[in-house]
């Protein structure tokens, strides 16, 4: 290629041009990772507006002075004292106390089940995550998937997580780069890409 000016653009006009290819495993769990993230900070915001339901007590031996819940144990931590040591090892006594209408462990189990599904199923096709490595939630034809679909997906997570992350690792050898999860919902992950074009005159 001949010299060009500092600074020029030694391709002129043509700039590089985005294709869409299948995401691959380690896109795919660094975009997870991130919204992991997101999760835990929306739960912990959810902890400091609501309290949990439920409250259970472990005792050792029966007395008064060897009871404690968890959330003292908890707040006994948290200013650096010692913890019982019964409770390191074992403890004679479990009781859990239901003191509340369930709305913590309610939402506790449908903030990533919404954050997933609506994420997915809109115009950004993709959550957080995924759109922070440049990748989208579709069907095998490109399109974007509703809500059943992405629904279906979700929950199919579960069945890659029993089958003991095999179906995670599916990705590695199928197709289209499918888990066990796309399969069963008729979807694909795409990653957005750059694909560079060159032009030169090559030397004679």
């Amino acid at each position: 290629m001949p010299d060009v000016p500092p600074l020029s653009d030694p391709f002129g006009s043509l700039h590089p041009r985005h294709v869409w290819v299948y995401a691959g495993f380690w896109f795919r769990a660094l975009a997870w990772t991130i919204d992991a993230f997101i999760l835990s900070v929306l739960g912990a915001i959810m902890r400091l507006l609501l309290s949990p339901s439920l409250t259970v007590t472990l005792t050792n031996g029966g007395s008064a002075s060897d009871k404690y819940q968890i959330s003292d144990i908890v707040r006994i931590s948290d200013v650096i004292r010692d913890v019982p040591v019964d409770y390191s090892y074992s403890y004679s006594g479990f009781h859990p106390t239901w003191h509340g209408n369930g709305l913590y462990e309610t939402l506790q189990l449908l903030l990533p089940a919404l954050y997933y599904i609506l994420f997915e199923s809109s115009r950004l096709q993709g959550t957080p995550g995924k759109r922070a490595c440049h990748m989208r939630v579709a069907d095998l034809h490109g399109q974007r998937i509703g809500i059943g679909r992405a629904t279906l997906r979700y929950f199919g997570h579960f069945l890659s997580v029993l089958t003991l992350g095999l179906g995670f690792l599916m990705v590695v050898w199928t197709r289209r780069k499918q888990t066990l999860h796309d399969l069963l919902a008729g979807t694909c992950v795409i990653r957005r890409q750059e694909e560079a074009l060159v032009s030169f005159t090559p030397p004679a």
